[in-house]
């Protein structure tokens, strides 16, 4: 009930936000680029919902299937806001890159029913984390959240990551190069999940070993971007909160939603658990995905709050 009515008021807020913004300017267009997952799925529903549109806002949603891809986009201002896990976010920075986080995304609890997870083909004989070793592992982004939370697993777990081979292929396509044997094991993101586990086996969870409870990811502008657009960059918050609010209270319209966006079957979406997704951008809850990505990327620690957009900072 807390946490229904803690976005009830993030939404009326953002309503109030976009009607001021509705009265006073014209629209400002925008370039967003995600990942076809339904962890970027508050675009597709601040965008059906009208939730841009109020907040002055035309938003053109372009689909690209990595993180880093979309990191180097922004980079090259040929889109302006992007989704991006915080792992994406923190290389990027020890690398001379500072973008900021604008909104949150997904995060993930190990107490709810995960949508992502580490799998196996079901004859495999790989049964732990050890039997890991040596082996190819299927991910959707090579230096991402997605090769370095299994990473993390596999050392907590018995195995050594450092042994282990990780090749990158589209969230789409990994269900189908785990049944036919190209890669020996796969972290995989819903909807194509629970297509994985209809002729597999999940061996983990994955992203608990980063931590029980954390911000996977964000939607992140340049500094420079965002200090000279910050009504937008306001609108798009806003816009996103709002998307959250109404997704938590209509799961069956989010779920055909998905359907219309992602082209996957109704079926098996009705079939997944939705997605949670952040209500704040809080600095915390960011740090262990951070502290992941330094550990397996290899640089130095980044405090959370320099990775956070502050409007006049």
């Amino acid at each position: 009930m807390k946490r229904r009515s803690a976005l009830a008021a993030v939404g009326a807020s953002a309503l109030a936000w976009g009607a001021v913004r509705r009265g006073a300017v014209a629209k400002s267009t925008l370039r967003v680029a995600y990942i076809p997952i339904e962890n970027c799925a508050q675009v597709f529903y601040a965008k059906e919902q009208g939730f841009f549109e109020s907040a002055g806002l035309d938003v053109q949603l372009q689909p690209i299937p990595y993180g880093s891809a979309i990191a180097s986009a922004i980079a090259a201002n040929s889109i302006d806001v992007g989704f991006a896990a915080t792992v994406t976010v923190a290389t990027a920075h020890s690398r001379g890159l500072p973008f900021v986080f604008i909104a949150p995304a997904n995060e993930f609890s190990a107490r709810a029913q995960p949508t992502t997870g580490i799998v196996v083909n079901a004859t495999s004989t790989i049964r732990s984390a050890r039997d890991l070793n040596g082996k190819i592992f299927g991910t959707a982004g090579l230096g991402s959240l997605s090769e370095f939370a299994p990473r993390a697993w596999i050392d907590a777990n018995g195995g050594d990551a450092s042994t282990v081979k990780f090749v990158e292929l589209p969230f789409s396509a990994l269900p189908e190069a785990l049944a036919s044997g190209r890669v020996d094991a796969a972290f995989i993101a819903d909807p194509f999940f629970s297509k994985a586990k209809e002729t597999g086996r999940v061996l983990g969870i994955g992203l608990d070993a980063v931590a029980k409870e954390f911000i996977v990811a964000g939607w992140i502008a340049t500094p420079a971007w965002a200090a000279a657009n910050a009504s937008d960059v306001a609108g798009f918050a806003g816009a996103i909160a709002r998307a959250t609010a109404w997704a938590t209270a209509n799961p069956l319209k989010a779920a055909d939603t998905l359907v219309r966006y992602l082209k996957v079957d109704p079926a098996t979406v009705a079939a997944t658990p939705r997605s949670i997704f952040a209500e704040k951008l809080t600095p915390a809850l960011l740090q262990p995905g951070i502290d992941n990505a330094s550990r397996y990327g290899k640089f130095a620690h980044i405090p959370a709050q320099d990775l956070v957009y502050v409007a006049g900072r």
